[in-house]
C-alpha cells in the first residue's frame, strides 16, 4: 500500500515523499524552486531509493529515543519512518519540513530550565513535548521555544539530558564546548542547568525573519544513511565539505575542520562522526559554509578504550602528532606554521577550559571527582602532542 507525505522547504511545498513497497520515492512539484538538498537537485525524474533518502533520515531520532516516541504514539499513528517524519516533521533542524512549521505552546522560561532544582524536569518536558524530538542522535533531546525574562526575547533551543548510564554528561559537554569556544572555533550559544542535568544549546539554523537555513550533515553530503555514520574517513569529510561549500570559504572551512579534530583529540572525543559535522546555507547554496561545532564530549571518561569515530590515514586510533601534521598539510592545505599555531591555540584553550572547570568545582565540590577524571583524559591528549599536563593543584 502506498503512503505519502508532503515535503516543504520552510513554508513552500517542494514535493512528495512516497513509500511504495520497498521503495522510497521523492518527486519535486512542477513549481518547486528550492532544492531540498545539495545532493538532490530539482529535476522532473523522481529520486528513488530502497532506504529512506539521507536528507529525510538525517533528523530522525535514534536508539532508545526513537523507540520511546514510537511507543507513545503507536496507538494513534503508524510509526514507521514516514509516520515518525509526519509526527516530528515541523520540529526538526534545517529548512526541510514534513508539513508546515508547527505551532508552539506558551514558551518555557529560561529560568525554569536553568534553575530548577530537581532532576525530573527533563522527563516532564519530554512527556509534554515528545513530538519535538526531531533532532538526530541517541541522546534524549527536544526542541523548545524558551522565553528569556532578562532580554524579553523568545528563542528556540535544543535541550539535552541523559540518565545514569553516562553520569554528568551535561557538565562534560559544557566544559568541552568551553574549550572549543576558547580555541576560537564557531559554536552555538549554550548553557548548563544549575543542577547539571541539562545542556541547553541555542539553535543555529534560524534566520532573522523566522525562517530556517538549509542544514545538511556529513551523512547526507556523502549519501550515507545514519547507520553508516562511523563508516568513512576524515579525508572523505574534508573532501565533501570542500566540494559543498562556497569557494571563498573553503580554506577557512578546512582550517576549522582541522582545528576541530585537534580539539577532539585533546578532549578525547571519540564520537566525532559524520552527523556531528554539517553545512549551513541559504536559498541557492552559494553561501554554504561549515556549521558551528556541536556535540563535543569526552567519551573516554566513560569508555576507557574508546577510539576516534572515523578513519584518518587509513586507521582509527588516537593518532600521533605527525599524522595530524600530514593530514593538515595534504588534506587541509595548511602550512607548517599554521599547523603549529593551531596546536598551540588548542592546547591553550584546553588548559583555560580546565581552569574554568575547576573554578566551577570550588563552588560545586560534589563534582570534583568527576572533574579530576575528565582532566586525566584531557591530559592524555595534551601529553601525546608533547604539551605539559594540567595540574589541578596549581589551578
Amino acid at each position: 500500500m502506498e503512503r505519502r507525505i508532503n515535503i516543504y522547504t520552510n513554508t513552500q511545498r517542494a514535493g512528495t515523499l512516497a513509500k511504495e513497497g520497498d521503495k522510497h520515492i521523492f518527486t519535486y512539484t512542477s513549481e518547486a524552486i528550492t532544492p531540498i538538498s545539495v545532493t538532490m537537485p530539482i529535476r522532473s525524474e523522481s529520486w528513488r531509493s530502497i532506504h529512506l533518502h539521507p536528507i529525510f533520515e538525517m533528523n530522525l531520532p535514534e536508539g532508545a529515543l526513537k523507540e520511546r516516541i514510537r511507543e507513545r504514539f503507536a496507538k494513534v499513528k503508524q510509526m514507521d519512518d514516514l509516520g515518525l517524519l509526519e509526527l516530528i516533521g515541523p520540529h526538526v533542524i534545517g529548512r526541510v519540513k514534513y508539513g508546515l512549521p508547527g505551532k508552539y505552546e506558551e514558551p518555557i522560561t529560561l529560568d525554569d530550565i536553568l534553575h530548577d532544582d530537581t532532576h525530573v524536569l527533563f522527563e516532564k518536558l519530554m512527556e509534554r513535548f515528545a513530538i519535538r524530538s526531531g533532532v538526530s542522535g541517541v541522546q534524549p533531546k527536544i526542541l523548545l521555544q524558551i522565553n528569556d525574562k532578562n532580554t524579553l526575547t523568545t528563542e528556540e533551543y535544543i535541550v539535552k539530558s541523559w540518565g545514569d548510564e553516562y553520569p554528568e554528561l551535561a557538565f562534560n559537554e559544557f566544559f568541552c564546548m568551553e574549550a572549543v569556544r576558547l580555541a576560537g572555533l564557531p559554536t552555538p550559544e549554550y548553557k548548563l542547568s544549575e543542577n547539571r542535568s541539562m545542556f541547553i544549546m541555542k539553535r543555529f539554523d534560524l534566520k532573522g525573519d523566522g525562517s530556517y537555513l538549509g542544514f545538511e550533515d556529513g551523512c547526507v553530503l556523502l549519501g550515507k544513511g545514519t547507520i553508516d555514520k562511523y563508516h568513512a574517513s576524515y579525508e572523505d569529510l574534508a573532501k565533501v565539505l570542500k566540494a559543498s561549500t562556497a569557494a571563498e570559504s573553503r580554506l577557512k572551512n578546512l582550517r576549522t575542520l582541522f582545528k576541530a579534530l585537534v580539539m577532539n583529540h585533546f578532549l578525547r572525543n571519540g564520537d566525532a562522526h559524520l552527523k556531528n559535522f554539517a553545512i549551513l546555507y541559504d536559498e541557492d547554496y552559494t553561501d554554504a559554509r561549515m556549521a558551528p561545532i556541536y556535540d563535543v564530549v569526552c567519551t573516554t571518561v566513560y569508555l576507557k578504550e574508546d577510539l576516534p569515530a572515523l578513519n584518518m590515514s587509513g586507521g582509527k586510533v588516537w593518532w600521533k602528532k605527525k599524522t595530524y601534521i600530514g593530514f593538515g598539510k595534504q588534506t587541509c592545505k595548511l602550512t607548517t606554521a599554521e599547523i603549529d599555531d593551531i596546536f598551540e591555540c588548542c592546547a591553550d584553550a584546553t588548559k583555560n577550559a580546565a581552569v574554568a572547570m575547576f573554578d566551577y568545582v570550588k563552588t560545586h565540590p560534589d563534582i570534583s571527582a568527576f572533574a579530576e577524571r575528565l582532566l586525566l583524559e584531557w591530559n592524555k591528549g595534551l601529553e601525546s602532542f608533547g604539551f605539559d599536563p594540567i595540574n589541578t593543584i596549581k589551578l
